[in-house]
C-alpha cells in the first residue's frame, strides 16, 4: 500500500502503519500533552484493532485464502485479503471473527477492571489502570458493535451478504448490501457535519467503501465467465536462453512486453520479470544473458477464468502470463498481457 510501512508481523502476515496514522497519532500526542492518557489509550485500542484484523486473516488462512497484509489508518484496520470468499458460510466466518475477538477482549477487560477498581483501597495506584482497562473494554464492546452494522464495507455487511447470498446471486446479495452501506454513509456524514467532523470522515470512508466492494464484486463474479483463450494473443514473442538481455529487451518491447518470455527448442522455460531486468544496469545489458537471470515458471490454462490470470499477475508482479493448454504445458499456445486483461474487463462490464 502506498505511503505505509511494515512494522511487524504475526504468524508470517505482514502489519504495516500507514502515513496518516502516524500524523494523527503525532497530532494527540501534541494537543493532549502533558496529559498521556487519551494517547495511551488510543495506542492501545490500536494494538486491538490489530488482533480484531488477525481474527479475519487466521480465519481467511484457515480456509486457504491468502492475506497480503494488514494495514493500519486513522480510521481503523484493513485487512487486505487476496480473494473475496464467494461461499457464504466461509465469508460470515471470516467477517464475523473480527467483532468476536473485540468481543472477547472487552469481555475480559471489564471484569479485570472492576477488580482493579476494588483492590484501589488497598493500593491506589491501581486506579490508572482500572480507568485505562475499562476505557479499552468499553471500547472493544464499542469496536465489535459497530462493525456489526449490517452495512458495507462493515464486517455486519459482509455477514448480511453471505446470508443473502444463500437465497439469491452473490453479486445481487452485494448490490443490497453495499445499498446499506451507501446510506449510512449519507446519514454518518449529514450527522457529522451538524456535531461532529469525525463522523463525516467515517461516514466518506464508508460510502467510499461500500461503492468500491459493489464495483470489484460485481466485476470480478462477471470477469469470472470470461475465458482466458477469449483475449489471448496466438502471436508470441519469446527469446531462447542464451540470447542478450539488451536483445532480448528489444524484441520484448517491440511485442509491447514489459517481461521477457523464454522458450527453448519451443519448450516453455519461464518468465523474466521486469523488476529482475532492471538491476542490471544498461552497459552491461548486452554481455548478460537471459539464462543468468531467475525466471519464473508461470502459466494459465487456455479455458481458465480470465481472473486466474489477472490474480497471478497481481501475486506474481508480472505484465504477462504465458498461455498453455493441459495437454501440452510445456508448450506455450498464447499470452495475456495487462491490455488482455483490461479488455476482459470491459466484456465483463458488459456482460453485466
Amino acid at each position: 500500500m502506498k505511503y505505509s510501512f511494515k512494522i511487524a508481523s504475526a504468524w508470517g502476515i505482514p502489519i504495516e502503519l500507514h502515513i496518516t496514522f502516524i500524523l494523527l497519532m503525532a497530532a494527540v500526542l501534541i494537543l493532549t500533552f502533558p496529559q498521556l492518557y487519551f494517547f495511551i489509550l488510543i495506542l492501545f485500542l490500536f494494538v486491538f484493532v490489530v488482533v480484531h484484523e488477525l481474527s479475519h486473516s487466521l480465519i481467511a488462512r484457515r480456509y486457504n485464502i491468502n492475506v497480503r497484509k494488514i494495514v493500519l489508518y486513522p480510521i481503523g484496520g484493513v485487512s487486505e485479503i487476496e480473494e473475496i470468499p464467494e461461499n457464504p458460510r466461509i465469508e460470515w466466518r471470516v467477517a464475523i471473527a473480527g467483532p468476536l475477538a473485540s468481543f472477547l477482549i472487552g469481555g475480559i477487560l471489564l471484569p479485570l477492571s472492576l477488580i482493579l477498581a476494588a483492590g484501589t483501597h488497598f493500593a491506589p495506584s491501581l486506579a490508572i489502570t482500572g480507568n485505562l482497562m475499562y476505557d479499552l473494554g468499553t471500547l472493544n464492546i464499542i469496536l465489535g458493535a459497530f462493525n456489526l452494522i449490517p452495512a458495507f464495507p462493515m464486517d455486519g455487511g459482509r455477514v448480511f451478504r453471505a446470508l443473502l447470498a444463500e437465497r439469491m446471486k452473490f453479486s445481487d446479495a452485494t448490490k443490497y448490501a453495499a445499498f446499506i452501506g451507501r446510506l449510512l454513509g449519507i446519514f454518518m456524514a449529514v450527522f457529522g457535519i451538524l456535531y461532529n467532523l469525525w463522523l463525516v470522515i467515517i461516514g466518506v470512508f464508508i460510502y467510499i467503501g461500500a461503492s468500491e466492494e459493489t464495483e470489484q464484486t460485481i466485476v470480478s463474479t462477471t470477469l469470472a465467465r470470461v475465458r482466458v483463450n477469449d483475449v489471448m494473443s496466438s502471436e508470441v514473442a519469446s527469446v531462447g536462453p542464451e540470447t542478450s538481455l539488451a536483445e532480448a529487451l528489444e524484441i520484448m518491447l517491440k511485442a509491447r512486453y514489459h517481461d521477457i518470455l523464454v522458450q527453448k527448442d519451443g519448450i516453455f522455460q519461464g518468465v523474466v520479470t521486469w523488476n529482475e531486468i532492471m538491476k542490471i544496469k544498461p552497459e552491461q545489458r548486452a554481455q548478460q544473458r537471459v539464462a543468468q537471470l531467475p525466471t519464473r515458471r508461470i502459466s494459465v490454462f487456455a479455458d481458465e477464468s480470465i481472473l486466474e490470470a489477472y490474480r497471478l499477475m497481481t501475486r506474481e508482479k508480472v505484465d504477462l502470463v504465458p498461455v498453455v493448454n493441459r495437454e501440452e504445458p510445456n508448450k506455450i499456445a498464447g499470452v495475456v498481457t495487462s491490455e488482455g486483461v483490461a479488455s476482459a474487463y470491459e466484456k465483463a462490464k458488459a456482460l453485466r
